[in-house]
């Protein structure tokens, strides 16, 4: 099978939850299929070619060119693409796209994010998937019922419904869409009834993440990691900091918080500094370390969606998890088996509090949630689930074709039999 993934970053380095996704599903489909990339990235941006084609031979890079981010912006305020995906809309690209379509002769093209979904008309022809890492109207829901200050409270209820015509409009288009939740399948469907949806967790690396033996634990730590340079995660990080942490300091005074993560903006690591126990990191090449040193690994968010990577991570690690519900939302495990959920900054610090003070509830948590990761949530599983989808679009397209060639030698045996 030959596959064509198209995403609107460039996957390395994998440190967000969207360029992981797209690089594991490189990675792993490669391994028995034909696989070529095309994706954009930032002017200035390292784009390490080389080591992405250490998995795959045919790889595209758009540069996008520096500045006319403002510009398009403003644009995406009464324009499509809505919003920020209007960042992304460039012809040259799509030119390039459709290049790539006629000299890698794919059998799908695969379009990540709704970012993408406006290059899909680069490729007429040929069967074409919307992986959708979460479900962008209802990120932008969220994000306008928590957003702070005039303006941004007016962007986003001003966007919010743009982004949900949009994205049912574009869910018609493809000849799937793929969700990483029920939920987002829910939703997804609220707005675009006919869309052909199929739901697929996005998974975690087990090969990546694995348990470290042996690796000391820091007692009464937590650590959150993470990108930090979207909007509601940054919102979501400074009410831990504000409103949770300090419950969870005055619960247990030896309590500690270590932020691992890029993209956090000067006033948010200003803040971290203020306030005693927090630790804040920046961006690191491995997180691994903290992951496996920390006695407890937390997720705590007031908006977003999708599904919480950081939180399988954690949990292929063999490592305790306590979210919030939208934290560990789409991924369908159950409360006190395989992770701890609270929601409430109080409610959430009383079980902090407990789960640090409490090394057997721990340990059985994190055995619970690591089984479970292998079984449902290894990149093993899900390449092979994205396969079935795949094979079963083929099946169906070959099938089509067989009547319609079937029809068309009925209609000449007709036809000759009339002239005779």
């Amino acid at each position: 099978m030959r596959l064509l993934l198209v995403s609107h970053s460039f996957p390395l380095p994998a440190h967000d939850g969207g360029r992981i996704g797209f690089f594991n599903s490189v990675k792993y489909l490669a391994r028995t299929h034909q696989v070529g990339v095309v994706c954009l990235a930032e002017h200035s941006e390292e784009a390490p070619v080389a080591e992405l084609e250490r998995h795959c031979s045919f790889v595209r890079v758009f540069r996008r060119k520096p500045g006319g981010d403002s510009l398009r912006l403003i644009r995406g305020i009464v324009l499509d693409p809505p919003g920020a995906l209007a960042k992304y809309s460039y012809p040259a690209a799509g030119q390039l796209i459709r290049d790539a379509v006629r000299a890698f002769r794919p059998d799908i093209v695969e379009f990540h994010h709704l970012h993408t979904a406006i290059y899909q008309q680069f490729s007429q022809g040929v069967l074409t998937v919307l992986r959708e890492h979460n479900v962008e109207y209802k990120v932008w829901e969220r994000y306008a019922g928590n957003a702070s200050g005039w303006v941004e409270k007016r962007y986003t209820k001003w966007t919010t419904p743009r982004m949900r015509r949009y994205e049912a409009e574009a869910a018609l288009r493809f000849d799937r869409c793929v969700v990483v939740s029920p939920a987002d399948a829910e939703w997804l469907r609220a707005v675009a009834p006919a869309a052909r949806i199929e739901v697929i967790p996005s998974g975690v690396d087990t090969e990546y993440f694995f348990p470290f033996v042996g690796m000391p634990e820091e007692a009464f730590s937590m650590t959150i990691t993470g990108s930090f340079a979207w909007g509601p995660k940054q919102q979501s990080l400074w009410s831990l900091l504000t409103k949770v942490f300090p419950k969870i300091k005055a619960k247990v005074p030896e309590a500690t918080l270590y932020v691992v993560g890029k993209g956090m903006p000067e006033e948010l690591q200003r803040l971290g500094a203020t306030i005693p126990g927090v630790k804040i990191t920046g961006p690191l090449l491995d997180v691994r370390p903290y992951i496996a040193r920390s006695a407890l690994l937390i997720n705590y968010l007031e908006s977003g969606g999708g599904i919480a990577l950081k939180v399988l991570e954690a949990m292929a690690m063999r490592k305790p998890v306590l979210s919030n519900s939208l934290g560990c939302e789409g991924i369908p495990m159950t409360h006190g088996q395989d992770l701890c959920v609270a929601d409430g900054p109080e409610v959430f610090a009383t079980a902090a509090a407990r789960l640090l003070r409490d090394e057997s509830e721990r340990r059985r948590l994190a055995a619970s949630g690591y089984q479970r990761v292998l079984q449902e949530y290894s990149w093993h599983v899900i390449a092979g689930r994205l396969e079935s989808v795949y094979e079963t679009l083929l099946e169906t397209r070959r099938a089509l074709w067989a009547a319609r060639q079937s029809a068309q030698s009925g209609l000449e045996k007709k036809d000759g039999h009339a002239a005779d």
